[in-house]
């Protein structure tokens, strides 16, 4: 069914009416010459039914031998069409150009997909790609995938592999992060004794490899070493013959001081919202953004949203006392050729701005807050808090929140040995030594 409507839509076909005494002869007479008839309708005093262009002037001996009358009712088909948008070179013009920039647009960049990132936003990478002339807009020709690779490979290193394809008019990036995030690469043969990054106490200390210098309980100054990776050799005399050197490796947690200060003025600014505005369509071509106003109607970008599937691309900013909200969509012809071409809408949430002052209960609150989102920003890097002395006071103007704290926190850091030497056929007492 599917190749005859094919069929008589390249060769097109004609709908007639027939009127007369005797129509029987008439259909004998087609089935006689091979002349397909469909479509056939009974009318009061006639019939309609549809052929084929070729087979209509092979009517005119059938209509005078069975003395019927026959009238054209319609025309249609790719012929006719072709027949009828001669005249219409602006048609054809637009096809041509609306295939030419089709083409030409295949040519670029227009979507820089990110996946199997989490560490690295995929703003933090199109950043990075922009500093390296890869962006939205870009010359497929301009793009070597292999060097993409290698160049985010450089410039993050905790990706382990990257991948990168162009389809259709995407630059897809495939990437693999290490879980453990950035990792600095350490040689474990270089010797290295461990050192205390700030003044504590150590509160415990579990050593794997190296002579520890302190025990639980112990004061520390920044500097001092914690776990020694300088080994002596000593023989069955208690004489030092030489050294042995590690990487010097251990658990330590210190109970460190620190300082809290957080102030913020009592009077201060708030912004009463009013009734939101109507949604304003948008329309952007590349970089320029085009506001329609009332041009379209209010379900304009509803319904082109029902007709795609990519998703909303948010952005927000406030001027002029009203926040602004603009939502876009990007275009595609194909799942993998997007166009330059976003649409969506703007809206704009109005505020009126006011000036109050926190009560002595609501400016505490305020401070208790800001203190409890410092504490749990410690606990997420794993720090903990032993003793908190932290007072919060208040005077005309101003809340402030001040004191110290007793932190216990791995402060230790990496210090390279400084490695000695023994002369050959001298050999010293350890006590000597010391």
């Amino acid at each position: 069914m599917r190749l005859q409507r094919g069929k008589v839509f390249w060769k097109g076909n004609v709908r007639i009416r027939v009127t007369g005494r005797e129509p029987e002869r008439f259909f004998n007479l087609c089935g006689h010459h091979n002349i397909t008839l469909w479509d056939v309708t009974e009318h009061q005093d006639c019939f309609e039914m549809s052929l084929l262009p070729e087979d209509f002037f092979r009517l005119l001996p059938i209509r005078r031998k069975s003395g019927v009358r026959i009238r054209i009712q319609k025309k249609q088909g790719l012929p006719f069409f072709y027949r009828r948008s001669l005249k219409r070179k602006a048609f054809f013009i637009g096809i041509f150009l609306c295939l030419a920039g089709l083409y030409i647009l295949s040519q670029f960049i227009w979507n820089i997909h990110v996946e199997g990132n989490y560490a690295n936003s995929t703003q933090t990478i199109l950043n990075s790609l922009d500093a390296a002339g890869i962006h939205h807009g870009i010359w497929k020709k301009r793009v070597d995938c292999s060097k993409t690779a290698s160049y985010l490979r450089e410039q993050f290193p905790n990706l382990t592999w990257v991948s990168a394809k162009i389809e259709g008019t995407q630059l897809v990036l495939a990437v693999k992060e290490n879980v453990d995030g950035y990792v600095i690469e350490e040689k474990a043969d270089d010797p290295q004794n461990l050192v205390a990054k700030k003044e504590g106490t150590v509160v415990r200390i579990i050593t794997r490899n190296g002579i520890p210098q302190v025990l639980p309980g112990d004061t520390c100054q920044a500097g001092d070493i914690l776990v020694k990776g300088e080994i002596p050799l000593v023989n069955d005399s208690g004489e030092t013959y030489g050294y042995s050197y590690v990487h010097a490796d251990a658990d330590i947690d210190l109970e460190t001081t620190w300082y809290y200060y957080d102030t913020f003025p009592l009077s201060h600014t708030v912004r009463t919202y009013q009734k939101a505005e109507k949604k304003t369509p948008v329309f952007q071509i590349s970089a320029y953004r085009f506001f329609l106003g009332n041009l379209l109607p209010e379900n304009f970008v509803a319904s082109l949203r029902s007709m795609t599937g990519t998703a909303d691309q948010k952005t927000e900013k406030r001027e002029n006392g009203a926040d602004e909200e603009v939502s876009l969509q990007q275009l595609y012809l194909t799942e993998n050729f997007a166009l330059p071409f976003y649409f969506g809408y703007r809206q704009k949430f109005p505020f009126e701005v006011q000036k109050e002052t926190y009560s002595e209960h609501e400016a505490k609150e305020k401070a208790s807050q800001n203190y409890q989102k410092f504490h749990r920003n410690l606990s997420e890097k794993g720090l903990q808090i032993s003793e908190n002395h932290v007072t919060i006071e208040l005077n005309d103007t101003s809340c402030i929140t001040k004191g110290t704290l007793r932190v216990i926190e791995r402060a230790v850091e990496a210090q390279p040995c400084e490695m000695q030497k023994v002369s050959d056929g001298k050999e010293s007492m350890v006590d000597e030594q010391q």
